[in-house]
């Protein structure tokens, strides 16, 4: 087993992911069925419902074995990311319900690129990213990586269109989809980057069947154009369930 090098960007087979406790269970068994050990994301009474257990909300992935979490994360899954190895640092601030209380630690690393309103990224996770030199690219959208589908390290899937313009301007790939079509409980809708996640280099997973979504054909054309295939929970509407977050490999 290896820990990733860059946050959802596995290079081969993935052995563990962090998921919301709330996924499909088409999409556990999926999981399962592909020998991949999951870490559920515990429901927390911090923020409001819809996201209360959604991993990107809590946990920033950063690099290999390290991740950053909210001082109030779930103690169960902190406790379970830490039996893995994980070197856990907690960011200054809490989440909380009221937004941008809550998008402090919903960033999206992309290789070396960090997109976030870092106007509200947690200090203490802004400061590595400083340090270590990674290029931060500056957007509107709290809900970075909720608003991000990672397919490579070259290529993403989008709602936003100033996040795609700011991918493009710096040689990312991107797929500009209509918003809305992704379920979210209590919300108008989610967002696609929340609703799936790598668990092999070319081998992406959806909560939910991604042929009800409207742009499906330009989805399953960008992702053969990038030699990406895909599986997931069939007859399921797509839902936001805060990533499908790969941790660890073979």
């Amino acid at each position: 087993m290896r820990y990733l090098k860059f946050p959802h960007l596995p290079s081969s087979k993935v052995t563990h992911v962090l998921l919301d406790k709330r996924a499909y269970n088409k999409t556990v068994y999926l999981l399962e069925d592909s020998k991949i050990n999951i870490i559920f994301c515990e429901k927390s009474d911090d923020v409001y419902d819809a996201i209360s257990s959604h991993p990107d909300i809590f946990y920033f992935h950063y690099e290999n074995n390290l991740i950053f979490a909210a001082p109030n994360s779930p103690e169960k899954t902190t406790r379970e990311l830490c039996k893995l190895g994980f070197n856990i640092i907690f960011g200054e601030k809490n989440v909380s319900e009221k937004y941008p209380e809550d998008i402090g630690y919903n960033l999206a690393r992309i290789g070396e690129y960090v997109f976030h309103n870092f106007e509200f990224t947690d200090r203490i996770i802004l400061r590595h990213i400083e340090k270590d030199n990674l290029k931060k690219i500056q957007i509107n959208q709290g809900y970075a990586k909720c608003s991000i589908l990672i397919v490579n390290q070259s290529a993403i899937i989008t709602s936003d269109k100033k996040i795609y313009r700011k991918a493009l301007g710096q040689g990312i790939d991107a797929l500009l989809i209509v918003p809305g079509f992704i379920k979210l409980e209590g919300l108008n809708y989610g967002f696609i980057g929340g609703c799936g996640g790598l668990i092999d280099r070319d081998v992406l997973v959806f909560n939910g069947d991604i042929a009800k979504h409207p742009d499906y054909e330009k989805i399953k054309e960008f992702l053969k154009k990038h030699k990406v295939e895909y599986l997931c929970a069939e007859g399921f509407e797509l839902s936001d369930i805060g990533s499908i977050i790969p941790l660890c490999q073979q």
